[in-house]
């Protein structure tokens, strides 16, 4: 039996930062490996199953995320703390209340703290 990775162990490496200023590490292997744990399709054929967040529920994140990196385009670096930071930091509260209201799971929750927690 193979050992499940976990969410955490998925994230500890997690950087928007790469050697060549491009994410597409973030983008590759460490997407694939989150989208699967936030659907896992082993336990579909489990009739309690239900995906960590719907497709609807994570477009409206998406959404606001690209929203808000359109805003932070060409701003100095005290601009973007002063405008933009603050609201990604606000998605924590949106996302935790989608996990109370059930609307997303705790590995999505997981996913967008880490990744919020290392917006600079």
């Amino acid at each position: 039996m193979r050992r499940e990775e976990r969410m955490e162990d998925l994230l500890k490496d997690i950087s928007f930062k790469t050697e060549d200023g491009k994410l597409s590490e973030m983008f590759g292997d460490i997407a694939d490996k989150v989208a699967k744990k936030l659907n896992d399709r082993e336990r579909k054929n489990d009739k309690r199953y239900k995906a960590d967040i719907s497709t609807t529920q994570f477009r409206k994140f998406y959404d606001k995320i690209l929203e808000l990196n359109d805003k932070a385009e060409g701003l100095t670096q005290k601009d973007f703390e002063i405008k933009i930071l603050p609201f990604i930091k606000l998605l924590n509260s949106k996302v935790e209340y989608s996990k109370t209201r059930k609307l997303s799971g705790e590995n999505f929750l997981k996913l967008m703290k880490k990744s919020i927690e290392k917006v600079n």
